[in-house]
């Protein structure tokens, strides 16, 4: 396992990411426009109460499926057809109660609706989903790249020709069931060259991997409960509309959300054979890099979002999306949060320290849940948005006390306050410029930031072709 294997890799999936990003952005632009601020609030409503299910169903497998199969001598296939069919039927089970459930809260029927369609589309996903994990094993990115991506482009297509049929919320969701379905089949089919996927019903393997993680399906349910119950309360105790601003700001935070957990299901392997090695020097050493890149990408997005968050909602969600500009700009201050909660989360799992994370999850997720019940009803998206950045503060501060405790984390601000400068250059070059089209104003950012970090000497061109080179074992 090489560091330069993990950059290496993780650019393969940085690329294929910015492309499901970008055909992402389109999927936005219609949901929007075609289901206006209402019905994409019936949507996004939907989809986060699916969410819910999607975690109790994981219950911690994808990440206990890559500690597994990293360790010395695993039977690889095994571990992976019977954490694969542990996840299927859990699945199954799960979302068949979802829209069972949903029928308890007073939401309207085209929410109900979506929920059982939306069901059988996140059991699929699930699958796929969880097979990642053998790809990150085996640092071979580009094949769940290229799946992620099918996915990505068969659901653009059905939203476009549904949106053109006019056939409305339900029919949205169900774009996505034929899409999973896709990337399901793409998965088992690109893993064949590792692993040959069936399911394997072996109840004793079944018991060791409940027992490895359940203490991570507790930490991670917690963990959703606070990141997305401002969500439902939003539903809950507000109307749709709200629900609809609101949740165009977050899709942009969830797309942000998925880059720190891509790079850690890649640096994870890696660090548990540092930790399990006993290598504490190197585990520290791929920690302190790892918290130098994540500060150099979100110091910028935080700082930009504040020049030209606005413009950015407007070009993605077309009319009438203005304020989520505005809930973007404050809301994108918790991705800070995200990123270093996202790093040390992981390496919570590392370290082995995932029971003892637990009742720091609860704790904040029982925080978060009061001041949801007390801030959304009166203030609504503005009530959410406070929460939603103090839970994911204390998140990150948490796990890195656990981390820090353990292994005694060296981490150095030379980088981050380079990255501060460097974005607050970019975010004065912003404002003084006219006001261009969103593309215009992100190229804009993007090469003044490079530029200043190179300057200052924040990164430099030989360790980006050291990164771009070929490993060596």
């Amino acid at each position: 396992m090489q560091d330069r294997s993990v950059g290496k890799n993780f650019l393969v999936q940085l690329l294929g990411r910015v492309g499901a990003v970008l055909i992402g952005m389109f999927s936005i632009a219609i949901l929007t426009r075609s289901l206006g601020a209402e019905g994409f609030g019936e949507y996004t409503t939907a989809i986060t109460f699916l969410q819910l299910f999607g975690v109790v169903v994981d219950f911690g497998l994808t990440l206990t499926l890559i500690v597994m199969i990293s360790e010395a001598n695993a039977n690889v296939e095994k571990i992976v057809g019977n954490v694969f069919a542990l996840r299927m039927v859990s699945g199954a089970i799960m979302f068949t109660i979802a829209p069972i459930s949903i029928l308890a809260l007073p939401w309207s029927s085209t929410i109900q609706q979506g929920v059982l369609v939306g069901a059988l589309a996140y059991v699929l996903m699930g699958g796929a989903s969880l097979l990642v994990g053998v790809f990150q094993r085996f640092q071979s990115m580009w094949r769940t790249a290229v799946a992620e991506m099918m996915n990505r482009v068969v659901l653009l297509a059905l939203l476009a020709l549904f949106a053109f049929l006019h056939l409305g919320v339900v029919w949205m969701i169900a774009a996505s069931i034929v899409a999973n379905l896709v990337w399901l089949i793409l998965m088992i089919r690109f893993a064949k060259p590792f692993v040959h996927i069936r399911p394997q019903f072996d109840l004793q393997i079944w018991k060791e991997i409940l027992s490895r993680s359940w203490p991570i399906a507790i930490s991670i349910f917690f963990n959703l409960l606070y990141l997305k119950g401002d969500i439902l309360f939003l539903a809950y105790f507000r109307n749709q509309t709200e629900v609809g601003l609101y949740g165009v700001a977050y899709r942009i935070i969830d797309v942000l959300t998925a880059l720190p957990v891509m790079f850690m299901g890649l640096l994870l392997p890696l660090a548990v054979f540092h930790w399990t090695n006993q290598d504490k020097p190197k585990f520290r050493a791929q920690v302190a890099k790892t918290f130098d890149f994540f500060m150099m990408a979100i110091v910028p997005i935080v700082i930009g979002t504040q020049a030209i968050g606005i413009q950015l909602i407007e070009f993605v969600a077309g009319p009438g999306y203005e304020d989520s500009g505005r809930i973007l700009q404050l809301l994108i201050i918790a991705v800070i949060g995200v990123f270093l909660g996202a790093l040390f989360g992981h390496l919570v799992v590392a370290v082995n320290k995932q029971k003892q994370m637990i009742w720091g999850y609860i704790a904040v997720a029982i925080v978060s849940v009061i001041g949801y019940y007390l801030f959304i009803p009166k203030y609504g998206i503005w009530g959410a948005v406070s929460m939603t950045l103090v839970s994911e503060g204390l998140i990150a501060l948490v796990t890195y006390l656990v981390v820090q405790k353990e292994a005694d984390l060296k981490l150095n601000p030379a980088v981050t306050l380079k990255a501060l400068f460097s974005s607050t250059v970019m975010y004065l070059v912003l404002i003084s410029l006219p006001e261009f089209h969103a593309l215009i104003d992100l190229t804009i950012a993007f090469v003044v930031y490079a530029f200043m970090m190179l300057a200052t000497k924040a990164i430099s061109v030989d360790e980006l072709k050291r990164l771009a080179s070929k490993p060596t074992v």
